[in-house]
């Protein structure tokens, strides 16, 4: 495993703002009423709508400060030890760290030392929290005792696991009796953009990692100009292969089939896939696929469950 340090230059600690403030107000007042209104609308649309606790156009609404609440209120996180997955520099773990548990073990494939030491630092000495960073890859958690973890936390991550049954595994592993899991992930593989790179020069391109044969495929990559291996350029994902290719009913089989119980499950639906789907040409390529709308909308999941 590199241990290069991949801190970045212009690393700070995030801190509250007036902007971060007013949209606590909108997510806890305004967002709410929206997606009530709008889960309604879209249930009535679409059949397959009704295995799904709720339904999200766009991410508005979804914001990880609502999903700490649901986890608090399924599973109060004061007092508890946590494993949050794909960490990054440790600056979501604000996110966390304000619901007191009691220790947060905080783990991501890359070396962020630089930023670690400081996040470290700064959580123990403003909530008094003991923040323990870690350089590993989840199909290995050997680090990690059995049923040693009361809560999982991962965010962004599931999609690109491509040993997904072999990484849950090991997180049901140190999970404890009775512990939750809760992951919210994607864009998914076959929504618009999927590959976090098609569609980012032009809307009618987003399907392109599906649409296009392997040779038109890595030309369109290539058009992207020179590339660097930072998460920032999409094709550092697809170079390294790092995409699960999982379908939403695949996700939800692996976790039951591991023995999990769905406490919850959401999905976000892309308004820019709905509006490439309209467009019959376009759908009519797609469906030839094999793809239904289901897995061609959805661009994100959240899920919460209980081993």
């Amino acid at each position: 495993m590199d241990k290069k340090d991949h801190t970045p230059n212009n690393f700070t600690i995030s801190v509250e703002s007036r902007k971060e403030l007013i949209k606590s107000v909108l997510r806890g007042f305004i967002y709410p009423v929206l997606t009530w209104f709008m889960n309604k609308r879209l249930s009535s649309v679409y059949s397959w709508s009704a295995k799904y606790n709720k339904l999200y156009l766009g991410q508005r609404g979804n914001d990880y400060s609502a999903h700490r609440k649901k986890i608090n209120k399924y599973s109060g996180v004061s007092g508890k030890t946590l494993l949050i997955v794909g960490c990054g520099t440790g600056g979501d773990l604000d996110s966390w760290v304000k619901y007191k548990p009691e220790k947060i073990i905080a783990i991501d494939l890359f070396n962020y030392t630089k930023a670690w030491e400081m996040q470290a630092q700064y959580f123990l000495r403003k909530y008094n929290v003991d923040v323990e960073f870690i350089q590993a890859d989840l199909t290995d958690l050997s680090i990690i005792s059995n049923e040693s973890i009361d809560i999982i936390g991962s965010d962004a991550v599931f999609e690109h696991l491509k040993e997904f049954d072999k990484c849950l595994q090991e997180m049901k592993r140190v999970l404890s009796k009775d512990g939750l899991l809760y992951s919210t992930f994607g864009p998914l593989w076959n929504c618009w953009g999927g590959d976090h790179i098609s569609g980012s020069d032009s809307f009618n391109n987003g399907y392109n990692h599906i649409l296009l044969d392997k040779s038109d495929y890595i030309n369109y990559l290539n058009s992207f100009g020179e590339y660097n291996h930072d998460s920032n350029d999409g094709r550092t994902w697809i170079y390294n292969d790092l995409f699960s290719y999982y379908k939403p009913s695949d996700y939800i089989q692996s976790l039951e089939d591991l023995g999990f119980s769905f406490s919850w499950k959401s999905v976000i639906l892309d308004p820019r896939s709905i509006k490439f789907l309209n467009d019959k040409g376009f759908e009519e390529r797609l469906t030839k696929k094999g793809l239904t709308d289901e897995e061609l909308i959805i661009s994100g999941m959240t899920i919460i469950v209980k081993k």
